[in-house]
Formats: structure tokens, C-alpha cells, sequence
């Protein structure tokens, strides 16, 4: 790798894992935070609730998207970048300083929404910029590589906040944490923030961005996206369902499925950790593939193993009185995920003309994200509380169906000379 493209990779690397590390921090304290933020009465209203801001956090992503987009496709990738990185410290330190339910009633919860819905709008412009960024700088023959390496600061990101999380249950009691331990990931939040600005703050633009002349007004370039490729905007949406429901469905949903009473302790925590782990090379390996035999054969394969695994996942989950037999299919799914992600980004980036790929891949990405993604435990959560513990694999194999369909949908001609071919 020549060294300029270091500097690049190793910037959108070390910014995803910060990013997500910050944002992904809440779903694995959400027990902690669902009791301090909400009436204790009722633990599952207070639990659903707490999903749901969690949830309000993917909503805002297309808002962010488009704000990112506009900056991103008119002002360049590297401000679009900065921006992000900047909207995630802030909110994410607001978070760890905020009282709590008992103190100031519903206030609380009311700040903790508007925090997490400025999450949001950070992440909505953060990873799609990334890979934007990355894949405009490499060779025409690697984007897989390199645009991988997007995903792997986000995984990395995650890991971080699932052995933080783990950690910290480990060292401190219940009631410690309940009291004060939750907070201290999110007030690391302005520290994540100054060195992720520093690491980009000199990044030179992509040789493929061009400076527009003329002047667009908010939202213009989301309404010219979608006419100039307008099946790609769906189908590119689409084709992520499995990428975000299964995703949130394994490392948020799952987890807290367990039998509390015959597994440790720390299974809770341990899971997502092992499953995000479990996805890194997976998804590295799939990436670099892509690039040797095309994106779409490597993504078939991941959602019909991922549409395969999703019931005896959930089953084993729910009945399981041992660890190790609920941490292999965690792991064997994890890699079906691996390979839905891994050709992902070179696919999405080519999928929109460099005037407007910003916007598009930003607000494809975070569309789906928002539908797919962020409501998944929250729909799990209630089709098991209407129809039974199995009940929700039927809404993740729904999911792979709908990306298989969709990724099919992809392989035609390009509607605009500046997009490439999918194979």
C-alpha cells in the first residue's frame, strides 16, 4: 500500500472505530440506562422504551445523510468527514453529564432522545463518507480492499464498545453501575472527538471530486439522485435489509435472549463480543474476494447462509442452558453477516455518478439503516412479546429474502456513464 494511501486508510479506519465505538456504546448499556432514564414500575415498558430512542438514533440517520451529502458532494469529502466526527463528541459527553429520571422527571428521558437524535445525524454522513473517501483514492481494481477497511474500523469500534461494556460489568457491582459506571464510556466522548478531528484535519480531497460552480439549495441533490438512477436508489437500499436487521438482531437483540438464570454472569456482554469479532475476518476475506470474482456472487452466498441460520440462531439462544453451543452459531452467523458485508461498500459506491455519490450512498445507507437497522430489536422485541421467543427469526429471514431479491434487481445495465457495471 503506498504510503499516501495509508495516511487515508488508517485516518477512516481510526475515525469508524471512534464513531461507532461512541454510538454503539448505548445499545450495550441499554439494561443500565432504560432504569435510570425511565419509571421503574414496569421494566419492559422501560426496556421498550429505551429501544426506542435507541431506534430514534437510525432515524435521524437520513437527516444526517443529507446534511453530510450536501457538504460532502459540494464542498468536498474531507469536510463532509469533519463535520461528522465533530457532531459525535459532543452529544455522546452530553450523555454521560445527563440526571437521571428520579431527578428531574421526564426531562431525562426527553435529553437522552435529543442526544441520541444528534448521534444520529453525525452517523448518518460518518461510514458512507468513509467509504466514499476511501474507494475515490484507490485502484480501480481494489475497492473491495480498501473500501473494507470502513467496515473494519466499524467492527473494531464495536468490539471496543462490547469489551467496554463487558469490562465494566466486570469490575464494578450492579448497583455501582447502575450509579455511575454507564456513564464513564460516554464521557470519554470529548476525548474520542479531538483525536479523531486531528487524524483528518489534513487529508488532501479525492482525485475524483470536482468543485461544482453552481449553488444547490438543501435537499436539491437528494431529489436529482433519485431521478438520475432511481431503481439503483431503491435497490441499493433494499439490498442492505439483511446487512442492518441481522446485524442489530446478533449483537443487541440475541444477547439479552438468554436464559439469565443457568449462564454466566457475563454471557450477556460476552456474546456481542465474540460475534463482532467473529465478523472481522469474515468480512476482510469476503472484501478481497469480491475483487477477484465480483460483489454480487460473494453476497448471495451470505444472505442464504444468513437466512439458513437465523431460526436455529434464535432458538438455540432462548433454550440453551450452556454457553458454548449458543457462541457457535453466534460465530457461524457472524460469518454468513461477514460475507454480506465484506462486498458491500465497492458495491454501493459505484452505484451513483461522482457528482452525487455522496449523497446517494449516504442516504441509501442510512435509509435502510433506519428501517432495517435501528427498529430490529425494537420489532423483535414485540412480535416475541405477541407471538412467542422464536417468533422474530421469521423477521430476519424476511430480511435475507428481500436483500436476495433486491441484489438481483442490481445486475442491469448502468443508467449514467459514470457508474460501473455490477458483477
Amino acid at each position: 500500500m503506498p504510503h499516501h494511501l495509508k495516511k487515508i486508510v488508517i485516518s477512516c479506519f481510526a475515525g469508524n472505530i471512534l464513531e461507532w465505538y461512541e454510538f454503539a456504546v448505548f445499545g450495550f448499556l441499554t439494561s443500565y440506562i432504560s432504569q435510570n432514564f425511565f419509571p421503574a414500575s414496569n421494566p419492559y415498558l422501560a426496556t421498550l422504551m429505551t429501544y426506542a430512542i435507541f431506534a430514534t438514533g437510525f432515524i435521524m440517520r437520513p437527516l444526517g445523510a443529507i446534511l453530510s451529502g450536501h457538504i460532502g458532494d459540494r464542498q468536498g469529502r474531507r469536510r463532509g468527514l469533519l463535520l461528522s466526527i465533530t457532531l459525535m463528541a459532543l452529544p455522546t459527553f452530553a450523555i454521560g453529564c445527563l440526571p437521571t429520571y428520579e431527578q428531574i422527571g421526564i426531562l431525562a428521558p426527553l435529553l437522552l432522545l435529543i442526544c441520541r437524535m444528534i448521534q444520529g445525524i453525525s452517523l448518518g454522513g460518518e461510514f458512507s463518507g468513509s467509504i466514499v473517501y476511501l474507494i475515490e483514492h484507490s485502484p480501480k481494481d481494489r475497492p473491495g480492499f480498501y473500501g473494507s477497511w470502513a467496515d473494519l474500523g466499524s467492527s473494531v469500534g464495536m468490539v471496543a464498545a462490547s469489551l467496554t461494556s463487558l469490562v465494566l460489568t466486570l469490575y464494578f457491582t450492579h448497583d455501582e453501575m447502575l450509579s455511575f459506571g454507564w456513564r464513564i464510556p460516554f464521557l470519554g466522548g470529548i476525548g474520542f472527538g479531538l483525536l479523531g478531528y486531528y487524524l483528518r484535519r489534513d487529508l488532501a480531497e479525492t482525485p475524483e471530486f470536482k468543485v461544482a460552480p453552481e449553488k444547490k439549495a438543501w435537499g436539491a441533490l437528494v431529489v436529482e439522485v433519485f431521478k438520475i438512477c432511481p431503481r439503483r436508489f431503491i435497490s441499493c437500499t433494499t439490498f442492505l435489509a439483511i446487512n442492518s436487521g441481522g446485524y442489530y438482531f446478533l449483537v443487541i437483540y440475541l444477547p439479552k435472549q438468554i436464559l439469565v438464570d443457568a449462564l454466566p454472569s457475563y454471557a450477556m456482554t460476552l456474546l456481542p463480543l465474540i460475534s463482532i469479532t467473529a465478523m472481522i475476518p469474515s468480512t476482510f476475506m469476503t472484501a478481497y474476494w469480491s475483487d477477484k470474482i465480483g460483489q454480487i456472487p460473494i453476497l448471495i452466498i451470505g444472505y442464504l447462509s444468513s437466512l439458513v441460520l437465523a431460526y436455529p440462531a434464535l432458538v438455540l439462544t432462548t433454550t440453551s442452558t450452556m454457553l458454548w453451543p449458543i457462541a457457535l452459531i453466534h460465530v457461524l452467523f457472524s460469518w454468513s453477516l461477514g460475507a454480506c458485508f465484506g462486498p458491500r461498500s465497492a458495491l454501493m459506491t459505484r452505484m451513483f455518478p461522482t457528482s452525487h455519490r455522496y449523497t446517494g450512498v449516504s442516504l441509501t445507507y442510512n435509509i435502510a439503516n433506519a428501517t432495517f437497522g435501528g427498529l430490529s430489536p425494537l420489532i423483535c422485541a414485540t412480535i416475541a412479546n405477541n407471538h412467542g421467543p422464536s417468533s422474530p427469526a421469521f423477521w430476519i429471514i424476511a430480511c435475507a429474502l428481500i436483500s436476495f431479491l433486491s441484489v438481483i434487481q442490481l445486475i442491469k445495465k448502468p443508467q449514467d456513464s459514470e457508474m460501473s457495471p455490477v458483477t
